[in-house]
Order: structure tokens, then sequence, then C-alpha cells
């Protein structure tokens, strides 16, 4: 008994989490098909759970504060380079080139785990380092699902210093590689920064849908080029997403664009 309502309460909460607006009882009855009585039996635990909260000038329910604090609960205990790591071997162990995982510091990018190629490349990315967002794919990777605004405010004044003849130096051009980001579902450095460095990444989202991370695979020129990178970018985006899920992230597609 008491795992059936347990059912019918989930089965609640989750059409209430759904709809794009709140909702009258008549509507939860409706939309869950269960009878007057037992929503009536539900909306009493929820609110007093803080699962639900009424709203009683529209005369409406919607999700109480305790969904929410469980949510940011979780978020925040989460270590996303440990929950990362089995991933990060995986890609490892198919391609061989050195596979980071990063998250953004202003118009930076810190990466806070590296796994070297077994074949050295010269060490370029350590723990604790950080990129410049314009010239790295990892920035590129998590800046192209900002909103305009943000993204705007962040970029404000920021000098896009040139490193290499290949380093985006203009807003425009950056903006342009942003949208090669959402539509193949990963961003690249082809030696922007350092000459003979070029990498891909992945954006892994939070359950806002807020790009919070990056797997980043990158090599060398010219033991790899960038479609050799591009032709791994399948897996990546696999793994990134992976990720995602694993933290009750949510995002668009990233699966589709070039693969493997």
């Amino acid at each position: 008994m008491q795992s059936s309502i347990i059912h019918k309460l989930l089965k609640m909460l989750a059409v209430i989490s759904e709809a794009t607006s709140p909702m009258s009882f008549s509507e939860i009855v409706e939309r869950t098909g269960l009878n007057k009585s037992t929503i009536h039996r539900l909306l009493s635990i929820g609110i007093e759970e803080k699962l639900v909260q009424f709203d009683s000038h529209r005369k409406v329910y919607l999700l109480g504060s305790c969904v929410f604090d469980l949510v940011r609960n979780a978020h925040k205990g989460y270590d996303i380079q440990a929950i990362a790591l089995d991933e990060m071997v995986r890609l490892y162990d198919l391609y061989d080139v050195n596979v980071t995982v990063g998250v953004p510091s202003g118009v930076e990018v810190v990466y806070l785990r590296v796994l070297d190629s077994r074949q050295s490349m010269g060490g370029v990315q350590r723990p604790g380092m950080r990129e410049p967002v314009h010239c790295s794919a990892s920035g590129k990777a998590l800046l192209a699902y900002y909103p305009d605004k943000v993204l705007e405010s962040l970029l404000s004044g920021h000098t896009f210093e040139r490193f290499t003849e290949r380093t985006i130096t203009s807003l425009e051009a950056f903006k342009g590689e942003l949208a090669f980001v959402r539509e193949n579902g990963f961003g690249r450095n082809d030696r922007e920064e350092y000459e003979t460095f070029l990498g891909i990444s992945a954006p892994i989202f939070n359950y806002l849908g807020e790009a919070i991370a990056v797997l980043n695979l990158w090599s060398i020129h010219p033991r790899h080029t960038m479609k050799d990178l591009e032709k791994m970018s399948g897996e990546l985006k696999f793994s990134a997403g992976r990720v995602t899920g694993l933290i009750g992230g949510v995002g668009p597609d990233i699966t589709t664009g070039m693969s493997s």
C-alpha cells in the first residue's frame, strides 16, 4: 500500500513538473488519471513535505521548495572530475591522446584533471592550468551555450590576444566558432594557442541545461590533424553525454554532427 502511494505521488509530481504553467486541481486529476480523493490526499502530503506549493490567489499548484533543495544539494555535492574519470579513461584507452576535464573561470578555462598520452607530447595542460576561452576548444564548447546577454557581458572588453597565426582575434570570428559548436556538439582548437597543439572539447551540462564543464581530447601536429580528431568527436560527445546523465543534467542533442 505504501509503495502504491509513493508511486502515485511521484506520478503527480512528474505531471506538475512537466507542465508549462501552474496547474489547477482539476487539471492535475485529468493529467494523472487518478481520482479526486487520491489527488486530494497526495496534494496534502506534498504540501506538508514542501514537495508541492499552493498558490491560493490563482488556485493552482507548483513544485515546492524541497524539490529544488534536493536538486541543488545533489549538485553541490558532486566532484565533476571524479564522476568524469571513467569516461576519461575510456577515451584514453580508445585513442591514446591526452584527455582532460575542465571548468569555466571567467574568460578562462581551468583544467582539473589530465590523463597524459602514453606517447609523450610535452607538458602543456596540467591540473590547475588556465587557458583563454577564445583560443581553446574548451572555452568555445562552454561559451557556445551561454545566453547572448551573458556572453556579451563576459566578453565585454576581452582582448583576443594573438598567440599563433591561427588565433581568433575578433568577436565576430569567435561567434562563428560558437555556432560551429552548437551545430556539431564540440569545440575545436587547431594550433591557435601553441604552434603544434590541437584539440576538441565537448560540453557537460547541469540540470538547468548550462554547460558547466568540458571533456577534452588533445594531441600534437603532425601526429594528428584536426580531421583525425574530428573522427573522435562522436565518442567524445558520447562520453560528455554520459557524464551529463550521471549528474542529472540536461542539454541539447550533443550526439549529432561529426562522429567517429
